[in-house]
């Protein structure tokens, strides 16, 4: 049976895959962790991996795809395959990396709150970081997921290394799923990134070292916030390319 084990993006918490869970297979083997609050990268990914059985399918989305390809690194006997949704590539700017974190710092919850909901429209495509329930889908994550783990992933997220040969390298089949309109990890660096690295649009295609198979999937009209906005779309992507992959 396939064992898939979904981690999510900053503000996010396991119940924000839901949507993506109820689309998949019913025969496949999901879970959703909640990410530890732990600034160190290693130790971060070091507790995660506790939590996955070998020969896992993992999918992150966002800080949960830095996770993820930190995890092949550091675990790559745990993974039989990785998708990689929205994620960073580059590591960050060293200045932008400590804003980053000085403004996690030190939060209230209230305080931390304003930040999670300001901005929407900038990760989520068109209108929908306007709608109400959208809005309060993202408070509620928010709420669950709370300024100590803001403030901790922050730091890890800005140690993230540069990624841009990983899928390449990666020990496993590799997806890399973008989105139309992603303001946060541009769409055309998505694309670039997969091209580099090997990847036909929506196919298995060959990595650089033919060793491993990359492939590319783009999300159309949705946003950075692509599990919450298009789940059953993301469901879809990731059941058709496992079966092609197992086959």
């Amino acid at each position: 049976m396939t064992s898939l084990v979904f981690l999510p993006g900053l503000h996010g918490d396991a119940q924000s895959w839901d949507p993506t869970l109820r689309a998949l297979p019913e025969r496949w083997n999901t879970t959703a962790l909640d990410l530890p609050a732990e600034p160190d990268l290693d130790a971060l990914v070091d507790e995660a991996a506790r939590q996955i059985a070998t020969g896992s399918v993992v999918v992150g989305h966002s800080l949960g795809g830095v996770v993820a390809m930190h995890l092949a690194e550091r675990h790559p006997s745990l993974l039989a395959g990785l998708v990689l949704v929205t994620a960073p590539v580059g590591a960050e700017d060293p200045d932008a990396a400590a804003a980053r974190a000085a403004r996690a710092a030190d939060l209230s919850p209230g305080e931390y709150e304003e930040i999670a909901l300001d901005g929407m429209e900038a990760v989520y495509y068109g209108d929908r970081g306007h709608d109400p329930q959208v809005r309060a889908e993202r408070l509620r994550a928010a709420r669950g997921y709370g300024p100590e783990r803001f403030a901790a992933h922050s730091v890890a997220l800005g140690a993230r290394p540069d990624r841009s040969t990983f899928p390449a390298q990666a020990p496993c089949p590799v997806l890399i799923v973008g989105a139309s309109h992603d303001q946060v990890v541009p769409t055309e660096e998505q694309r670039r990134w997969a091209e580099a690295n090997g990847a036909g649009g929506g196919g298995a295609g060959a990595s650089s070292n033919g060793a491993r198979a990359v492939a590319y999937v783009e999300i159309p009209e949705t946003g950075h916030m692509l599990p919450v906005e298009t789940p059953e779309e993301l469901a879809t992507a990731i059941s058709d390319w496992w079966r092609r992959t197992e086959a």
